[in-house]
Protein backbone atom coordinates (compact mmCIF):
# COMPACT_ATOMS: atom_id res chain seq x y z
CA UNK A 1 0.00 0.00 0.00
CA UNK A 2 2.41 2.61 0.55
CA UNK A 3 4.05 1.24 -2.88
CA UNK A 4 1.29 2.63 -4.60
CA UNK A 5 1.01 6.07 -2.53
CA UNK A 6 4.69 6.83 -3.68
CA UNK A 7 3.68 6.30 -7.32
CA UNK A 8 0.66 8.58 -7.35
CA UNK A 9 2.64 11.06 -5.33
CA UNK A 10 5.69 10.74 -7.71
CA UNK A 11 2.66 10.70 -10.74
CA UNK A 12 1.13 13.86 -9.33
CA UNK A 13 4.80 15.63 -9.18
CA UNK A 14 5.61 14.78 -12.57
CA UNK A 15 2.38 16.39 -13.92
CA UNK A 16 2.89 19.28 -11.74
CA UNK A 17 6.20 19.69 -13.52
CA UNK A 18 5.22 18.99 -17.24
CA UNK A 19 2.54 22.00 -16.66
CA UNK A 20 4.43 24.41 -14.60
CA UNK A 21 5.43 27.83 -15.88
CA UNK A 22 8.79 26.95 -16.73
CA UNK A 23 7.25 25.62 -20.35
CA UNK A 24 7.12 28.15 -22.73
CA UNK A 25 4.63 26.60 -25.42
CA UNK A 26 2.12 26.54 -22.81
CA UNK A 27 2.14 29.74 -20.67
CA UNK A 28 4.30 32.18 -22.19
CA UNK A 29 4.11 32.61 -25.68
CA UNK A 30 0.36 33.48 -25.54
CA UNK A 31 1.38 36.61 -23.64
CA UNK A 32 4.71 37.17 -25.73
CA UNK A 33 5.75 40.42 -26.11
CA UNK A 34 8.22 42.15 -28.93
CA UNK A 35 11.00 43.94 -26.65
CA UNK A 36 11.97 45.83 -29.97
CA UNK A 37 10.51 46.33 -33.09
CA UNK A 38 12.20 46.06 -36.47
CA UNK A 39 14.62 48.74 -38.34
CA UNK A 40 13.25 49.20 -41.81
CA UNK A 41 16.58 50.39 -43.80
CA UNK A 42 16.33 53.46 -46.33
CA UNK A 43 16.19 52.59 -49.67
CA UNK A 44 19.51 53.79 -51.85
CA UNK A 45 18.91 57.31 -52.93
CA UNK A 46 17.30 58.70 -54.93
CA UNK A 47 14.30 56.09 -53.94
CA UNK A 48 12.21 57.49 -56.47
CA UNK A 49 10.10 55.33 -58.40
CA UNK A 50 8.08 55.62 -61.65
CA UNK A 51 5.54 53.17 -62.37
CA UNK A 52 4.59 53.11 -66.62
CA UNK A 53 1.38 51.67 -67.30
CA UNK A 54 2.02 48.86 -69.74
CA UNK A 55 5.81 48.78 -69.62
CA UNK A 56 7.45 48.51 -66.33
CA UNK A 57 4.86 46.87 -63.73
CA UNK A 58 6.35 43.34 -63.71
CA UNK A 59 10.19 44.96 -63.71
CA UNK A 60 11.78 44.98 -59.89
CA UNK A 61 12.24 48.36 -58.13
CA UNK A 62 14.19 47.54 -55.20
CA UNK A 63 13.99 45.36 -52.09
CA UNK A 64 12.52 46.60 -48.83
CA UNK A 65 14.48 45.44 -45.57
CA UNK A 66 14.77 45.42 -42.13
CA UNK A 67 16.30 44.00 -38.93
CA UNK A 68 13.93 41.16 -37.49
CA UNK A 69 11.97 42.03 -34.53
CA UNK A 70 13.39 40.96 -30.80
CA UNK A 71 10.64 38.73 -29.27
CA UNK A 72 11.20 37.89 -25.23
CA UNK A 73 11.10 34.07 -26.34
CA UNK A 74 12.04 34.12 -29.88
CA UNK A 75 8.64 33.12 -30.91
CA UNK A 76 7.28 33.46 -34.89
CA UNK A 77 6.62 37.07 -36.00
CA UNK A 78 4.98 37.92 -39.60
CA UNK A 79 6.04 41.15 -41.07
CA UNK A 80 3.89 43.81 -43.42
CA UNK A 81 5.01 46.33 -45.22
CA UNK A 82 2.84 49.64 -45.25
CA UNK A 83 2.77 52.92 -46.75
CA UNK A 84 0.44 56.11 -45.83
CA UNK A 85 0.84 59.80 -46.90
CA UNK A 86 3.89 61.32 -45.72
CA UNK A 87 3.33 62.65 -42.25
CA UNK A 88 0.30 61.04 -41.42
CA UNK A 89 -0.29 58.39 -38.73
CA UNK A 90 -0.53 55.73 -40.68
CA UNK A 91 -4.60 55.91 -39.33
CA UNK A 92 -4.91 55.22 -43.44
CA UNK A 93 -2.40 53.00 -44.31
CA UNK A 94 -2.31 50.07 -46.83
CA UNK A 95 0.00 46.92 -47.23
CA UNK A 96 2.11 46.53 -50.06
CA UNK A 97 2.19 43.02 -50.77
CA UNK A 98 -1.26 40.78 -50.43
CA UNK A 99 0.30 38.46 -47.88
CA UNK A 100 2.91 38.96 -44.84
CA UNK A 101 6.42 37.63 -45.17
CA UNK A 102 7.87 36.00 -42.46
CA UNK A 103 11.75 36.89 -43.75
CA UNK A 104 13.61 40.48 -43.26
CA UNK A 105 13.23 41.68 -46.60
CA UNK A 106 11.32 41.82 -49.88
CA UNK A 107 11.75 42.22 -53.44
CA UNK A 108 8.91 44.79 -55.28
CA UNK A 109 8.07 45.52 -58.76
CA UNK A 110 7.05 49.13 -60.10
CA UNK A 111 3.65 47.08 -59.88
CA UNK A 112 3.24 46.21 -56.70
CA UNK A 113 4.13 50.38 -55.64
CA UNK A 114 1.22 51.08 -58.34
CA UNK A 115 -1.42 48.91 -57.06
CA UNK A 116 -1.06 49.88 -53.67
CA UNK A 117 -0.83 53.78 -54.01
CA UNK A 118 -4.28 52.87 -56.06
CA UNK A 119 -5.62 50.93 -52.98
CA UNK A 120 -4.50 53.35 -50.60
CA UNK A 121 -5.69 56.26 -52.87
CA UNK A 122 -9.34 54.60 -53.04
CA UNK A 123 -8.84 54.59 -49.08
CA UNK A 124 -8.17 57.92 -48.62
CA UNK A 125 -10.87 59.03 -50.58
CA UNK A 126 -13.44 56.50 -49.08
CA UNK A 127 -12.73 58.14 -45.84
CA UNK A 128 -12.64 61.23 -46.73
CA UNK A 129 -9.49 62.19 -47.12
CA UNK A 130 -7.32 64.16 -50.03
CA UNK A 131 -6.88 61.90 -52.78
CA UNK A 132 -3.29 60.47 -54.24
CA UNK A 133 -1.91 63.34 -57.00
CA UNK A 134 -1.47 60.58 -60.02
CA UNK A 135 0.91 61.39 -62.73
CA UNK A 136 3.33 63.33 -60.40
CA UNK A 137 5.75 62.30 -57.46
CA UNK A 138 4.70 62.24 -54.48
CA UNK A 139 5.47 61.78 -50.87
CA UNK A 140 4.71 58.50 -49.15
CA UNK A 141 5.98 57.20 -46.04
CA UNK A 142 6.53 53.69 -45.55
CA UNK A 143 7.02 51.06 -41.98
CA UNK A 144 7.67 47.63 -41.15
CA UNK A 145 4.83 45.80 -39.27
CA UNK A 146 5.77 43.23 -37.12
CA UNK A 147 2.96 40.78 -35.31
CA UNK A 148 3.83 38.02 -33.15
CA UNK A 149 2.57 34.54 -34.59
CA UNK A 150 0.89 33.82 -31.30
CA UNK A 151 0.53 36.61 -28.96
CA UNK A 152 -0.59 38.99 -31.57
CA UNK A 153 1.48 41.53 -30.48
CA UNK A 154 2.13 44.59 -32.93
CA UNK A 155 5.02 46.97 -33.25
CA UNK A 156 6.07 49.37 -35.86
CA UNK A 157 9.73 50.44 -37.33
CA UNK A 158 10.07 53.99 -37.76
CA UNK A 159 9.29 55.84 -40.99
CA UNK A 160 10.81 55.95 -44.27
CA UNK A 161 9.95 58.13 -46.74
CA UNK A 162 10.01 57.38 -50.77
CA UNK A 163 8.94 59.09 -53.70
CA UNK A 164 6.00 57.62 -55.87
CA UNK A 165 5.06 58.37 -59.61
CA UNK A 166 2.20 56.09 -59.83
CA UNK A 167 -0.44 55.97 -62.56
CA UNK A 168 -4.17 55.73 -61.56
CA UNK A 169 -5.54 52.02 -62.32
CA UNK A 170 -8.77 52.77 -63.53
CA UNK A 171 -10.71 49.30 -62.84
CA UNK A 172 -13.85 48.59 -64.95
CA UNK A 173 -16.22 45.87 -63.02
CA UNK A 174 -18.13 44.36 -66.12
CA UNK A 175 -21.96 43.95 -65.15
CA UNK A 176 -23.81 40.63 -65.31
CA UNK A 177 -26.99 39.62 -66.07
CA UNK A 178 -28.89 36.78 -66.14
CA UNK A 179 -31.63 35.23 -68.14
CA UNK A 180 -34.07 32.86 -65.43
CA UNK A 181 -37.63 31.24 -67.07
CA UNK A 182 -38.75 28.83 -69.31
CA UNK A 183 -36.11 29.25 -71.99
CA UNK A 184 -33.61 27.43 -69.65
CA UNK A 185 -35.55 23.88 -70.28
CA UNK A 186 -33.88 23.88 -73.77
CA UNK A 187 -30.18 24.35 -72.14
CA UNK A 188 -30.21 21.47 -69.92
CA UNK A 189 -31.77 23.16 -66.95
CA UNK A 190 -34.94 23.28 -65.09
CA UNK A 191 -37.42 26.15 -66.28
CA UNK A 192 -37.57 28.97 -63.48
CA UNK A 193 -34.50 27.41 -61.63
CA UNK A 194 -33.36 31.08 -60.03
CA UNK A 195 -30.31 29.60 -58.69
CA UNK A 196 -28.86 29.16 -62.31
CA UNK A 197 -29.55 31.41 -64.44
CA UNK A 198 -28.02 31.57 -68.10
CA UNK A 199 -26.32 34.63 -68.51
CA UNK A 200 -26.17 37.24 -71.11
CA UNK A 201 -23.30 38.67 -72.86
CA UNK A 202 -22.17 42.35 -71.84
CA UNK A 203 -21.95 44.06 -74.89
CA UNK A 204 -21.70 47.83 -73.04
CA UNK A 205 -19.06 50.15 -73.37
CA UNK A 206 -17.70 49.37 -69.80
CA UNK A 207 -20.09 52.59 -68.67
CA UNK A 208 -23.31 51.23 -69.90
CA UNK A 209 -25.52 48.24 -68.87
CA UNK A 210 -25.98 46.63 -72.25
CA UNK A 211 -26.51 42.76 -72.75
CA UNK A 212 -27.80 40.20 -75.77
CA UNK A 213 -28.03 37.26 -76.24
CA UNK A 214 -29.87 34.28 -78.57
CA UNK A 215 -32.49 32.49 -76.60
CA UNK A 216 -34.50 29.35 -78.00
CA UNK A 217 -38.21 30.44 -76.89
CA UNK A 218 -41.52 27.95 -77.44
CA UNK A 219 -44.75 29.87 -77.56
CA UNK A 220 -45.68 30.19 -73.68
CA UNK A 221 -42.08 30.69 -72.19
CA UNK A 222 -41.60 33.42 -70.19
CA UNK A 223 -38.66 34.46 -68.61
CA UNK A 224 -37.05 37.58 -66.13
CA UNK A 225 -33.40 38.56 -65.59
CA UNK A 226 -31.74 38.98 -62.31
CA UNK A 227 -28.55 40.30 -61.76
CA UNK A 228 -26.57 37.37 -59.99
CA UNK A 229 -28.34 34.05 -61.58
CA UNK A 230 -28.36 32.80 -57.78
CA UNK A 231 -31.10 34.31 -56.09
CA UNK A 232 -33.89 37.16 -56.54
CA UNK A 233 -32.33 39.52 -54.56
CA UNK A 234 -29.92 41.40 -56.80
CA UNK A 235 -32.12 42.48 -59.58
CA UNK A 236 -35.84 40.98 -60.52
CA UNK A 237 -36.21 42.47 -63.91
CA UNK A 238 -39.37 41.63 -65.71
CA UNK A 239 -42.09 43.85 -67.95
CA UNK A 240 -43.82 46.85 -66.36
CA UNK A 241 -47.92 45.45 -67.72
CA UNK A 242 -49.30 42.94 -69.71
CA UNK A 243 -47.62 43.08 -73.71
CA UNK A 244 -49.89 42.16 -76.72
CA UNK A 245 -48.47 39.31 -78.64
CA UNK A 246 -46.97 41.11 -81.60
CA UNK A 247 -45.46 39.71 -85.09
CA UNK A 248 -42.11 40.78 -85.71
CA UNK A 249 -39.27 43.15 -83.43
CA UNK A 250 -41.20 44.27 -80.11
CA UNK A 251 -39.86 45.92 -77.00
CA UNK A 252 -40.75 46.11 -73.47
CA UNK A 253 -40.21 48.44 -70.52
CA UNK A 254 -38.72 46.42 -67.84
CA UNK A 255 -39.24 46.95 -64.02
CA UNK A 256 -37.14 45.79 -61.15
CA UNK A 257 -39.57 44.37 -58.87
CA UNK A 258 -41.00 40.79 -57.67
CA UNK A 259 -44.35 41.89 -58.90
CA UNK A 260 -43.30 42.67 -62.58
CA UNK A 261 -44.59 40.23 -65.43
CA UNK A 262 -42.72 37.78 -67.11
CA UNK A 263 -41.48 38.62 -70.79
CA UNK A 264 -43.42 36.74 -73.67
CA UNK A 265 -41.91 36.97 -77.01
CA UNK A 266 -43.11 33.89 -78.93
CA UNK A 267 -47.24 34.51 -78.38
CA UNK A 268 -47.12 35.63 -82.03
CA UNK A 269 -43.88 34.37 -84.29
CA UNK A 270 -43.69 31.04 -82.30
CA UNK A 271 -40.92 28.53 -81.19
CA UNK A 272 -37.47 29.68 -82.47
CA UNK A 273 -34.64 31.19 -82.24
CA UNK A 274 -34.74 34.87 -80.54
CA UNK A 275 -32.51 37.81 -80.42
CA UNK A 276 -32.73 39.79 -76.76
CA UNK A 277 -31.34 43.13 -76.33
CA UNK A 278 -31.43 44.35 -72.86
CA UNK A 279 -30.57 48.11 -72.19
CA UNK A 280 -30.86 48.43 -68.27
CA UNK A 281 -29.71 52.17 -68.21
CA UNK A 282 -33.18 53.49 -70.50
CA UNK A 283 -34.95 49.81 -69.08
CA UNK A 284 -35.72 48.51 -72.36
CA UNK A 285 -35.44 45.13 -73.90
CA UNK A 286 -36.47 44.09 -77.42
CA UNK A 287 -36.62 40.98 -79.25
CA UNK A 288 -37.32 39.52 -82.39
CA UNK A 289 -37.11 36.24 -83.81
CA UNK A 290 -34.04 35.22 -85.97
CA UNK A 291 -34.56 34.39 -89.82
CA UNK A 292 -31.23 33.09 -90.85
CA UNK A 293 -30.11 32.81 -94.45
CA UNK A 294 -26.75 32.02 -96.81
CA UNK A 295 -25.58 35.39 -98.69
CA UNK A 296 -22.98 35.66 -101.30
CA UNK A 297 -21.23 34.40 -104.84
CA UNK A 298 -21.95 31.21 -104.15
CA UNK A 299 -25.50 31.46 -103.26
CA UNK A 300 -28.82 31.79 -105.26
CA UNK A 301 -29.20 35.46 -104.27
CA UNK A 302 -25.25 36.20 -105.03
CA UNK A 303 -24.61 39.59 -102.39
CA UNK A 304 -27.98 41.66 -103.26
CA UNK A 305 -30.03 39.01 -101.34
CA UNK A 306 -29.93 36.44 -98.61
CA UNK A 307 -31.37 33.18 -99.19
CA UNK A 308 -33.55 31.56 -96.57
CA UNK A 309 -32.60 29.21 -94.48
CA UNK A 310 -34.47 26.09 -92.67
CA UNK A 311 -34.61 26.10 -88.86
CA UNK A 312 -34.75 22.90 -86.39
CA UNK A 313 -35.75 23.98 -82.89
CA UNK A 314 -34.97 20.48 -81.59
CA UNK A 315 -31.28 20.77 -82.74
CA UNK A 316 -31.02 24.36 -82.73
CA UNK A 317 -29.74 24.54 -86.27
CA UNK A 318 -30.05 26.25 -89.11
CA UNK A 319 -29.58 24.51 -92.33
CA UNK A 320 -29.78 25.15 -96.30
CA UNK A 321 -31.29 22.39 -98.05
CA UNK A 322 -31.56 23.83 -100.90
CA UNK A 323 -29.06 21.99 -103.89
CA UNK A 324 -27.97 25.38 -105.93
CA UNK A 325 -24.70 26.29 -103.60
CA UNK A 326 -21.87 26.81 -106.04
CA UNK A 327 -17.96 26.94 -105.37
CA UNK A 328 -17.47 30.82 -104.44
CA UNK A 329 -17.88 32.64 -100.76
CA UNK A 330 -20.64 33.38 -98.99
CA UNK A 331 -21.70 34.28 -95.46
CA UNK A 332 -24.54 33.40 -92.97
CA UNK A 333 -26.87 36.86 -92.40
CA UNK A 334 -29.89 37.31 -90.24
CA UNK A 335 -31.11 40.43 -92.32
CA UNK A 336 -34.22 41.17 -90.40
CA UNK A 337 -32.74 41.47 -86.80
CA UNK A 338 -29.86 43.90 -88.05
CA UNK A 339 -32.89 46.29 -89.80
CA UNK A 340 -34.98 46.15 -86.51
CA UNK A 341 -32.55 46.29 -84.31
CA UNK A 342 -30.23 49.20 -85.42
CA UNK A 343 -32.06 50.33 -88.54
CA UNK A 344 -32.62 50.81 -92.16
CA UNK A 345 -28.68 50.38 -93.72
CA UNK A 346 -27.64 47.94 -91.20
CA UNK A 347 -28.82 44.61 -92.29
CA UNK A 348 -25.38 43.83 -92.33
CA UNK A 349 -25.08 43.70 -88.70
CA UNK A 350 -25.92 40.80 -87.96
CA UNK A 351 -23.97 38.08 -89.68
CA UNK A 352 -21.53 35.11 -89.29
CA UNK A 353 -18.02 34.74 -91.08
CA UNK A 354 -14.92 32.61 -90.52
CA UNK A 355 -14.40 34.15 -86.32
CA UNK A 356 -17.40 31.81 -85.86
CA UNK A 357 -19.78 34.17 -83.41
CA UNK A 358 -22.61 36.18 -84.49
CA UNK A 359 -21.57 39.93 -84.90
CA UNK A 360 -22.84 43.34 -84.21
CA UNK A 361 -20.66 44.39 -87.39
CA UNK A 362 -18.31 42.07 -89.58
CA UNK A 363 -16.87 39.00 -88.07
CA UNK A 364 -14.33 37.88 -90.56
CA UNK A 365 -13.60 36.54 -93.57
CA UNK A 366 -16.42 35.27 -96.29
CA UNK A 367 -16.36 31.21 -96.30
CA UNK A 368 -15.17 29.12 -99.30
CA UNK A 369 -17.96 26.39 -99.96
CA UNK A 370 -18.05 23.42 -102.46
CA UNK A 371 -20.55 23.50 -105.14
CA UNK A 372 -23.62 21.55 -103.90
CA UNK A 373 -22.68 22.26 -100.40
CA UNK A 374 -25.27 22.12 -97.78
CA UNK A 375 -24.48 24.64 -94.95
CA UNK A 376 -25.82 24.86 -91.60
CA UNK A 377 -25.47 27.26 -88.71
CA UNK A 378 -25.57 26.43 -84.74
CA UNK A 379 -25.69 29.82 -82.79
CA UNK A 380 -25.06 29.13 -78.92
CA UNK A 381 -27.05 31.54 -76.27
CA UNK A 382 -23.84 34.16 -75.98
CA UNK A 383 -23.52 34.04 -79.97
CA UNK A 384 -20.65 31.78 -80.30
CA UNK A 385 -21.44 29.64 -83.46
CA UNK A 386 -20.68 25.88 -85.35
CA UNK A 387 -20.50 25.93 -88.76
CA UNK A 388 -20.98 22.90 -90.69
CA UNK A 389 -21.67 21.23 -94.15
CA UNK A 390 -19.18 24.00 -96.28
Amino acid sequence: MKKLTFLLVGLLALTMASCSDEDPSINIYGTEKITAPAVLEALPAPATFVSIEGTNEDTKAGTFKWTAATLEYDGAVAYYVQIAPKGSDFSQAVDVFAESVSTTSKDFTFGNLNESVNRLNALLVANGKSPIKFGTLVDIDVRVKAIAAVSQATSFSAVQTIKVNAYEKIVVVTPHLYMVGGPQAHYGGNAWDNTKGIELKYIGDGTTKVFECYMQVMTGDGFKFTGDGKTWDNGNYGTDGAVAAISGGQEFSLKNDGGSSDLKVAGADGDGLYYVRVDLDNMKCKAIKMQWGVIGAATAGGWGAQTAMTYSFSANEWSYTGTDITAGEMKFRSQNTGLYINGTGKEWTFNVGDKLFVGDGGTGANFNVAAGAKPKLKVGFDGTCVVTGL
